[in-house]
């Protein structure tokens, strides 16, 4: 993770991040992606999509990237807040990422850790997906958390009309946007992808 010569840094706070986007979407159903930025924090928007960073800390030269445990305190803690606080009312109780698949492998191949499963645990608001992530980079330099907020069908999908042929088209669909995905960011923030 390319950026600051600090061991840890702190850049936003998720859970105001998840009131914001309470605020944001508010408690009806709506087909609007929100403006990511309103949120107010620092994001890397990918139009239907987008991840906002909340730590990055130094790997320690003698430890195992797959051990890094420089964030796992935080980690843990927003977890148990987004538990407790997100558990009901609009927001669904937490779900399990499949590590195997999906959204899920897709975090593991850059670079997904946790100490136990459930690795991510997922929130869903509205039609949205929040994931929970501490991953290193390839380099195994550096350890990142980040919330990342894609469409929920991405991670959890569900068939509005099985066995036709539409709906069989909206589930290829979904399958490609999930490939295309890129989970991957640096701090300080240097979109590779700004959205089309």
């Amino acid at each position: 993770m390319a950026g600051t010569e600090q061991e840890k840094q702190t850049i936003s706070d998720g859970l105001s991040i998840m009131h914001a986007l309470e605020r944001v979407l508010g408690h009806r159903n709506s087909d609007r992606t929100p403006q990511w930025a309103e949120l107010g924090s620092p994001v890397i928007d990918r139009g239907r999509y987008a991840i906002f960073p909340l730590a990055v800390a130094r790997v320690p030269e003698d430890c195992d990237p797959g051990g890094a445990r420089g964030l796992s305190d935080m980690e843990h803690s927003l977890r148990r807040s987004c538990v407790h606080l997100f558990g009901g009312d609009d927001f669904h109780a937490e779900l399990e990422l499949d590590a195997e698949d999906g959204y899920g492998r897709k975090l593991v191949d850059a670079g997904a850790i946790g100490a136990e499963p459930p690795w991510w645990c997922v929130w869903c608001i509205q039609r949205f997906a929040v994931v929970l992530a501490r991953s290193v980079d390839q380099q195994g330099i550096w350890e990142s958390l980040a919330l990342h907020i894609v469409p929920k069908d991405w991670v959890l999908y569900r068939p509005i009309n099985a066995g036709t042929k539409r709906e069989a088209s909206r589930y290829r669909r979904i399958l490609k946007e999930r490939e295309a995905v890129d989970v991957v960011w640096s701090w300080p923030l240097q979109d590779r992808n700004p959205p089309s």
